[in-house]
């Protein structure tokens, strides 16, 4: 070994320790290493105190790290390996062609969507079926007898109605009416606008006519109140 140096031989050190010296860079690929490279080495070692003490430390390294304990390896680290392997696999295969990209992006899209609504299938169906379970036990309780004897109408707004003439007459005469109706149905009031001043006789038998005829009171937002109307009363004449 020709050019043999401190740094040629620290770096060899290693290879020393282990018995194996390799051939020198400088030296040509096809040359073979002379058999006295190991010599060589030690004798610089011999002469050089700077290599003797790197050699020491070699070697005590060396002995420190053949008495380490030796470490299994994780049993989970069999499995990592296998599917890093696997996913290797699967990459080279989906380079392939056309057809096995397409197969393999339908599988992570459907994986995808499997993931993302399996967390939310589960609790949704228990929610409905515990608020069906819920309402059945609950409504059955819920029954309600309703009372329609006083109920009121449900229209915002209506007029005075006619539940009812009375059976007499007011003469053989058309007649425009307004009447006041309390909120109990009851007429308060009544007034002829087409006739300026009528009779005792035509009075007493329009008095007649809204005594006994009865009225529905109007109604605002579901109450009932005092309201005036005009009612047309017409007559017609039957021969036979």
């Amino acid at each position: 070994m020709e050019g043999l140096d401190c740094r040629s031989v620290r770096r060899l050190l290693w290879d020393h320790a282990d018995g194996m010296i390799h051939e020198t860079e400088g030296r040509s690929s096809g040359a073979p290493a002379p058999l006295d490279d190991r010599l060589e080495v030690d004798a610089h070692v011999q002469a050089c105190r700077d290599c003797m003490l790197h050699r020491s430390e070699v070697r005590s390294l060396r002995s420190g790290l053949r008495h380490l304990p030796a470490v299994s390896a994780p049993p989970m680290l069999n499995v990592r390996l296998r599917v890093l392997a696997s996913r290797d696999r699967s990459r080279r295969l989906v380079r392939r062609d056309f057809a096995s990209w397409i197969a393999e992006v339908k599988s992570v899209a459907k994986l995808f969507f499997d993931n993302l609504l399996r967390p939310f299938a589960v609790p949704a169906a228990g929610g409905i079926l515990a608020s069906c379970l819920c309402f059945g036990i609950v409504g059955d309780n819920l029954l309600v007898t309703r009372d329609w004897s006083n109920d009121l109408p449900v229209g915002l707004s209506s007029e005075v109605e006619v539940i009812d003439w009375s059976p007499f007459s007011c003469g053989g005469k058309d007649l425009l009416l307004q009447l006041s109706v309390d909120s109990q149905g009851n007429v308060t009031d009544y007034e002829i606008p087409q006739v300026a001043q009528a009779s005792p006789e035509e009075l007493r038998e329009i008095g007649n006519l809204v005594l006994y005829s009865t009225f529905a009171p109007a109604v605002r937002l579901g109450r009932r109140v005092a309201s005036k109307r005009l009612f047309y009363l017409k007559h017609y004449s039957v021969k036979g």
